[in-house]
């Protein structure tokens, strides 16, 4: 009995010999890891960086824009009638009092020759009446009726003259005609349309509308920027010269037109545009590249970085944001201009990082104005 207790003594003392001695290794090596970590430096984050600006914004709205002709018209008949001869091809420019179209007048003008010719004659009959005025045989009566019948063959006359005028169609105005599929010899009723006119001028309109709210600070005189890819440098400057007299009743818009210098030998009437209008005063705002702000599930936030014991390190600041002003956003509240803060590369780092910059610190303006 006693030799198989002090068996069983010896195994146990060998078993807590042996995890003791594994313990001690392990040990061991932990102090060794811990010993090479801190000998190790610590690791650094290469972002780039820049400076929170200050800057100058003004409010503003967006709309779509309808390029129109200065001068613009729809060309119609007033008369019935078979078409004689076109003056235009389609698509193409034609010039003030140009031929249009000329409908066929032929029987207006045998109508007129004898119009003509009765006024001619009660001419006549007038003239002898007025010269048997000092003789016994002048009849007043005669001489008034006379009178009449020049008058309304005179009448007939000109009335003839005036269908015929009307029966010839020129242009108003330079501009370009639209596309029409009208030949000679087709017969046209009254009010037949035949093209489109769109004026040929250096300057255009640009229609838009805006909210009621919005449209509380825009008046004739002041200005708008148009943006469009389809003219050189994509934006231009244009004016308002024209505002409804009311609110639309059904989308409670305001409908204003504008007038672009140069835009008319630019772009063709009816493509739409992009219109920026200034809606509020200017307003001081601090900028910050619009990459250097962070979302997560408790708002936004900035890294900015700052000197802790001779080491660059990133501080995480909880910020409000403002408009979206091209590659920047305005900064409400939590960054003062001038603050060092992380742009690109940011999504790296967390509070307390040590940051290493990718390019130096860009310097801080007097003022960038942005609208």
């Amino acid at each position: 009995m006693l030799r198989q207790f002090a068996a069983w003594l010896t195994v146990l003392v060998a078993v807590a010999g042996i995890s003791a001695a594994f313990g001690y290794h392990k040990y061991s090596e932990l102090e060794a890891a811990k010993a090479a970590a801190t000998a190790m430096p610590e690791p650094a984050e290469a972002v780039a960086t820049g400076r929170a600006r200050e800057g100058t914004w003004s409010p503003s709205t967006r709309a779509i824009g309808t390029v129109v002709a200065k001068r613009q018209l729809e060309i119609r008949n007033e008369i019935a009638g078979t078409i004689a001869e076109m003056g235009f091809t389609s698509g193409s420019i034609v010039e003030a009092g140009q031929l249009l179209v000329q409908f066929d007048v032929r029987q207006e003008r045998e109508a007129l020759s004898a119009a003509e010719a009765d006024a001619r004659l009660a001419k006549l009959t007038l003239e002898r009446r007025e010269g048997l005025r000092n003789s016994a045989a002048f009849s007043e009566q005669e001489f008034d009726k006379a009178r009449e019948e020049y008058a309304a063959a005179s009448a007939r006359s000109k009335n003839l003259e005036v269908a015929i005028d009307k029966k010839r169609i020129a242009a108003p105005f330079r501009a370009r005609i639209g596309i029409t599929n009208l030949q000679p010899g087709a017969y046209l009723d009254i009010g037949t349309r035949i093209a489109t006119l769109q004026g040929v001028d250096e300057d255009a309109y640009v229609d838009f509308s805006l909210p009621q709210d919005s449209a509380l600070q825009l008046r004739s005189g002041s200005n708008v920027k148009i943006l469009s890819a389809a003219f050189p440098g994509g934006s231009a400057e244009a004016k308002i010269v024209a505002e409804d007299d009311s609110v639309d009743r059904a989308n409670r818009t305001v409908r204003f037109r504008a007038v672009a210098p140069g835009l008319g030998q630019t772009v063709r009437p009816g493509i739409f545009v992009d219109v920026v209008a200034t809606t509020d005063k200017s307003h001081t705002v601090v900028l910050v590249p619009l990459n250097a702000v962070r979302r997560s599930p408790y708002g936004q936030h900035v890294f900015v970085l700052a000197q802790e014991e001779g080491k660059l390190r990133a501080r995480q600041r909880v910020v409000e944001t403002g408009p979206v002003i091209g590659s920047d956003i305005a900064i409400a509240k939590g960054i003062a201009a001038g603050e060092l803060i992380a742009t690109s590369g940011s999504f790296k780092l967390r509070d307390g990082a040590l940051v290493q910059e990718e390019t130096p610190a860009a310097p801080i303006p007097d003022q960038v104005t942005t609208n």
